[in-house]
């Protein structure tokens, strides 16, 4: 009998595995790139701010309301830059500084500073981001003014000050009716209080018909007033009103 032949099935070729679409491509983040640190910061437990302004592509510059400034280089997530600090804790001088910050927390960054001064301590702060808009300048508001002193000095008395009393707006004396053509000059003592008005006038040197109207003209000038450290201080000055004939 001729050999029986038994067919052998071809394996069925297993079904090729659905290929899974490629995850989502992410934006990075605009602080990873630099862009998002753009903005203002406040210093924990303080009231100091902080403006952050990028200048080109890595560089940015730094300003903070509590007197310094500084520019340096972000890599990546680490700034590193100089700083120049005009209230440094060493008594008020103008000192120079580096600055490591690291903006791995794009929303509280960890920075130190280091003074070039070796009698300085080094800094550790962490920042809290206030604001991503625009950069403007932080200006330290000035100290409210010094109110001025309310001493009155009797006449003759003398008083101390670091400026002077001067002149801003002067009125003409108007000559006597009955004597036009006089000639002379009548010394006043004036009191210039602190808003730079004419308090008392006092007649130092007379020329008869021509007093009254020296007193009268000079009560209506008005002047810069003298200051004693920084704060105006009422002052007895003399005053020569000069009569010129017509």
């Amino acid at each position: 009998m001729p050999a029986q032949v038994t067919a052998t099935e071809a394996p069925v070729p297993a079904a090729a595995p659905t290929p899974m679409p490629p995850p989502p491509q992410r934006e990075a983040p605009a602080w990873a790139t630099g862009r998002g640190i753009e903005g203002r910061y406040s210093v924990e437990g303080e009231s100091t701010e902080i403006s952050v302004r990028r200048l080109l592509v890595d560089v940015y510059h730094l300003q903070s309301s509590s007197g310094w400034e500084g520019v340096g280089i972000l890599d990546g997530t680490i700034y590193r830059g100089v700083f120049r600090d005009r209230g440094a804790p060493d008594g008020g001088k103008t000192m120079m500084g580096e600055h490591v910050i690291d903006w791995s927390n794009p929303e509280a960054p960890s920075v130190h500073m280091t003074y070039l001064e070796r009698s300085v301590s080094p800094l550790t702060q962490r920042w809290r981001r206030v604001s991503d808009a625009g950069w403007a300048v932080i200006e330290k508001p000035l100290p409210p003014a010094p109110p001025p002193s309310l001493h009155r000095p009797a006449y003759g008395e003398y008083v101390q000050v670091d400026e002077l009393p001067e002149a801003v707006t002067k009125v003409a004396p108007t000559y006597p009716e009955l004597n036009p053509n006089l000639d002379a000059t009548v010394m006043l003592s004036a009191l210039v209080l602190e808003d730079g008005t004419v308090g008392d006038v006092r007649v130092v040197k007379s020329v008869r018909m021509l007093d009254e109207a020296a007193i009268a003209a000079v009560r209506q000038w008005r002047f810069k007033p003298a200051r004693a450290k920084g704060v105006p201080v009422a002052v007895w000055v003399a005053i020569p009103v000069r009569f010129k004939g017509q």
